[in-house]
This record gives structure tokens, C-alpha cells and sequence, in this order.
């Protein structure tokens, strides 16, 4: 599955290393305007992590072996019917790497992709087993959550605030 992860963003950060370079050449405040947008999004998404109540640790299923083979698939398509990814990307990686430089690093943008998520997924998956046992607690599990919820809020006003500076 994660490597189903990690190709689905390889395709959304090529489509957005691609695709920003075109569209800058139309409009020279439209990665502005993704910015903006994304960072709007992404406070909704931390307001929707602060109001979260629900329990976040779920019994885990039975594995299966037929259903092991598909993992590749769903961890794909996990990751294409995700708006955040491509949003992430569109605002991220141009505000990081600027415009102008973007397709002369895409090899080297997909390599770091590439070692960063299996690094982060491997330890995740690793990590999931121990932690799962910490978050039984509902308790922890909402500081976890508001806390996540302040970060991303944090994120999106710094990089909302940098992008209105620079359009005026």
C-alpha cells in the first residue's frame, strides 16, 4: 500500500511541477491564488481535526491474502482521490522551490519525494503497532488532534500571510 502511496504522489507532484510552469505562463499570480486557496483548505482541514470526536484507533482487520495483492491499487487510489495531495503540492512546492526552477529540479523534487515518504510511511507503519496502544486513550488522542489542528492552522496563516504580502 505505501508503495501505491508514494506513486500517487510521484503523479501529483509531476502533474504539479508540469502543470504550475504552464499556467504561470497565463497568469503570473495564479500560483498566488493556488496558495491562497490551499491555505484556506488546509484551515478547514484543522478545523475539522479540532472538531473531530470520533475514536481513532479501529480494531484491525484479519489479513487476508487475496486482499493483500490489492494493496498496491488501493493505496493508489487512496492517494489520486485525494484533493489534499494535489493541493499540497500546488502550493507547497512552488512557495518552496519558487516557479522559474521547477522543472530543472523535477528529477531531483521526485527523488526526495520518493526517499522522504518511504522513509516517513516505513516509520509510520513501524511506529503504528507501538502507538496504537498509547492512543487507546481518547484523551491523548484529542490533544494529538488539536494539536495537529494548531500546526496546520499555523501553516496556512504564515503561508496565507507571506502570499497577500506578496501580491500587494
Amino acid at each position: 500500500m505505501l508503495l501505491g502511496l508514494i506513486t500517487g504522489d510521484i503523479i501529483f507532484l509531476s502533474i504539479s511541477i508540469f502543470f504550475i510552469s504552464y499556467l504561470t505562463q497565463l497568469s503570473s499570480n495564479f500560483s498566488a491564488y493556488i496558495v491562497i486557496i490551499s491555505c484556506f483548505y488546509l484551515l478547514f482541514i484543522a478545523y475539522k481535526f479540532w472538531m473531530f470526536n470520533e475514536n481513532l484507533v479501529q480494531e484491525q482487520a484479519v489479513l487476508d491474502v487475496n486482499k493483500t495483492f490489492s494493496t498496491y491499487r488501493d493505496g493508489l487510489l487512496i492517494t489520486l482521490s485525494n484533493p489534499k495531495t494535489i493541493s499540497f503540492y500546488l502550493a507547497l512546492v512552488p512557495a518552496i522551490f519558487g516557479l522559474n526552477s521547477l522543472q530543472q529540479y523535477s528529477l531531483l523534487l521526485i527523488i526526495i519525494t520518493v526517499i522522504t515518504l518511504s522513509i516517513i510511511g516505513s516509520l509510520y507503519i513501524f511506529f503504528s503497532w507501538k502507538i496504537k496502544k498509547i492512543l487507546k486513550n481518547i484523551k491523548i488522542q484529542r490533544i494529538l488532534l488539536k494539536s495537529l489542528s494548531l500546526m496546520m492552522s499555523f501553516l496556512a496563516v504564515v503561508m496565507l500571510y507571506k502570499e497577500v504580502i506578496l501580491l500587494n
